[in-house]
């Protein structure tokens, strides 16, 4: 008796293994799709829809070059300007004389966007992956540093193409970026990325009659 439980507790099990194994194939070889997607991507202009954890609707333009560079133009009445290069990322407001806000792009998760290199398939960071008929989400956050966030990137499936991302700050609020009319591989001046002299050029605007 004993050893025919065993018995069909085995042939459970294995039935259970040969079930899941095809998943864990499919969503490895998606996630590579999409590392593979994500490399072949070296700078990429977007129009973008962010929605905020309130509702806030803002629309804009986005910049993308590769290594560490990043620029959302935001449409009226927004009045500001997020751009990151290299270690440093500022939200500069084009209204205000104030100092503008200054993070390390490590400090967001959006950093995961602007490696030179995507590593998914090796990446401690990489937290879950959901496959539907139509799209695959990624997650990526860093345990050893929570307080930069989550960042879910969000793909149509054939062909591969990130059509959104939504981040989670630490305290829980989301915000969501969707991507339309996307082109990539396209120049871009490094003008675009000069944190200093928008800076310069913010102040000099506000001194204008």
């Amino acid at each position: 008796m004993l050893t025919n439980i065993k018995l069909s507790l085995m042939i459970l099990i294995s039935f259970i293994y040969l079930a899941i194994l095809p998943c864990f194939g499919e969503s490895n070889a998606d996630v590579l799709n999409i590392e593979r997607y994500l490399n072949s991507i070296h700078t990429l202009k977007a129009e973008i829809i962010q929605i905020s954890s309130t509702g806030e609707v803002e629309t804009g333009i986005i910049f993308i070059k590769k290594p560490g560079q990043m620029r959302f133009e935001y449409d009226p009445p927004s009045n500001h300007l997020v751009i990151a290069s290299g270690l440093l990322l500022v939200i500069i407001d084009k209204k205000s004389n104030g100092e503008p806000q200054r993070y390390l792009t490590s400090q967001t998760p959006i950093g995961y966007l602007l490696n030179e290199r995507v590593n998914l398939a090796n990446n401690p960071a990489l937290n879950g992956v959901s496959i539907k008929s139509d799209e695959i989400r990624i997650k990526l956050s860093d345990d050893k540093k929570p307080r930069s966030g989550q960042l879910e990137l969000v793909f149509t499936k054939q062909p591969i193409n990130l059509k959104e991302w939504i981040i989670t700050s630490y305290s829980g609020e989301e915000t969501r970026v969707l991507l339309e009319k996307i082109r990539v591989n396209e120049p871009l001046g490094k003008e675009k990325f000069n944190i200093g002299k928008e800076i310069s050029n913010s102040k000099k605007a506000l001194l204008l009659p």
